[in-house]
C-alpha cells in the first residue's frame, strides 16, 4: 500500500517538530527506516525521527488524520511488524537517562540503550536488569519481559517498571502506573512491542 502525504501537511508537521520527518526520496529516509536487524525491511510513507514526546504525539496525530498505521522503532533489534505504507516513529535520538540514587530508580527515554544507563547507574553503585548486551534498547527489552544475568535473583526487568509515559493511539500523552491507567500499565509490563496496537 502506497500513501502520499500532501506537501502542505508534511511541511506543517516539519515546522512543529524538534526532530525530523522524511518521505521516500529524502536524504535521511533510508537511515531513518533501517533497523539494526537487516532482515526487517520496511517501507513507510513517512519516517518521523522524534526528539521528544511532543514529536511522537505529532506523528500519531498525523497518522490518524491521514488514516495510516503507526510503527515505532528505537534500535531496530525487534522489528515485529514492518511499517509499510504507514508512519514510522524512530525514537533513536531519545536517549536521555536520569538516575535517582535516593529512590534507586531510573527514568529513560524511548530510545535509550543499556549502554546509556549502565555508567549513570554505576556512578551511584547501582545496576539495571539488563540482558547480555548493552546495545539493546531498554524500553523494548523491558516491555518484552527482559530476563538477563540478574534475573534469577531479581526477576524479569518488566517487573521493576514503576510507571511509563505513553502516547496512545488517539495521540494523547498519558501516564501509566499501578494507580493510573492500570490496564495499560499491565499490558506494558512484558506485553511486548505490540501491546498497544
Amino acid at each position: 500500500m502506497e500513501a502520499n502525504i500532501d506537501s502542505s501537511t508534511l511541511e506543517g508537521l516539519r515546522a512543529g517538530l524538534r526532530g525530523d520527518a522524511y518521505v521516500p526520496g529524502d536524504e535521511g529516509y533510508e537511515e531513518g527506516r533501517t533497523a539494526w536487524n537487516l532482515n526487517a525491511h520496511q517501507a513507510p510513507a513517512l519516517v518521523v525521527v522524534a526528539e521528544g514526546a511532543a514529536d511522537v504525539v505529532a506523528a500519531v496525530l498525523l497518522a490518524r488524520e491521514e488514516g495510516l498505521g503507526v510503527g515505532v522503532m528505537a534500535t531496530g533489534h525487534g522489528v515485529a511488524a514492518p511499517s509499510d505504507g504507514g508512519v514510522l516513529v524512530n525514537t533513536s535520538r531519545m536517549r536521555g537517562v536520569r538516575v535517582d540514587p535516593e529512590t534507586r530508580t531510573a527514568r529513560v527515554e524511548a530510545g535509550a540503550k543499556w549502554a546509556d544507563l549502565v555508567p549513570e547507574a554505576a556512578a551511584h553503585g547501582l545496576a539495571g536488569l539488563q540482558g547480555s548486551t548493552s546495545g539493546v534498547g531498554i524500553v523494548g527489552y523491558t516491555m518484552g519481559g527482559g530476563f538477563g544475568w540478574l534475573g534469577r535473583k531479581y526477576g524479569f526487568a518488566a517487573d521493576s517498571v514503576k510507571e511509563a509515559d505513553v502516547v496512545t493511539a488517539e495521540g494523547e500523552l498519558v501516564k501509566a502506573s499501578a494507580h493510573e491507567n492500570a490496564d495499560l500499565f499491565w499490558g506494558l509490563k512484558g506485553g511486548g512491542g505490540t501491546s498497544g496496537s
